[in-house]
């Protein structure tokens, strides 16, 4: 009977650790599979760091493209509604985007309007996926193209959860 009972407070602790560590948010449990739905707190500054890869396009903006790794920042500003990063043909901080929040994604646009190898540029995007820290930025160009330019993943400054 005394295994019985060892094995009871066993399980009784394991799950009296998983229920702390997820009411402190260091683990997430999906009691209902409401994943999808997740909410986030869209308020304040969300400061991240992207490892990306950037794809720079020659002087005809055709195939291949110079590609190369690197470290790039974001910030999003709730408060004031808008957001920038350092990168290529960026929304940078004294330049800032419009911010867009709907659920798991973030979306900086700028309009711009500068031609660039021969091209018209009218505008550009960042997107940033809060479930899967997915980065992406591209530009519109005249005739309805868009050219994709980055992409990588993102991580809070402050390793929190998005």
């Amino acid at each position: 009977m005394s295994k019985v009972i060892a094995i009871l407070v066993g399980i009784a602790i394991t799950v009296g650790l998983i229920a702390a560590a997820h009411f402190a948010g260091l683990i997430a449990l999906d009691f209902g599979g409401n994943a999808k739905t997740a909410k986030y707190k869209n308020k304040g500054v969300l400061e991240v760091i992207c490892d990306v890869e950037i794809s720079r396009p020659g002087e005809k903006l055709t195939p291949p493209f110079e590609t190369s790794r690197m470290p790039v920042p974001a910030t999003f500003n709730f408060e004031e509604g808008t957001g920038a990063y350092a990168g290529e043909y960026t929304i940078s901080l004294n330049r800032k985007g419009t911010l867009k929040a709907q659920g798991d994604l973030l979306e900086l646009h700028r309009p711009a309007m500068f031609k660039r190898h021969g091209v018209v540029i009218i505008g550009e995007h960042v997107t940033l996926d809060r479930r899967t820290g997915e980065f992406k930025q591209w530009l519109d160009l005249d005739g309805g193209k868009r050219l994709d330019l980055i992409h990588g993943t993102c991580k809070r400054t402050d390793n929190a959860p998005f």
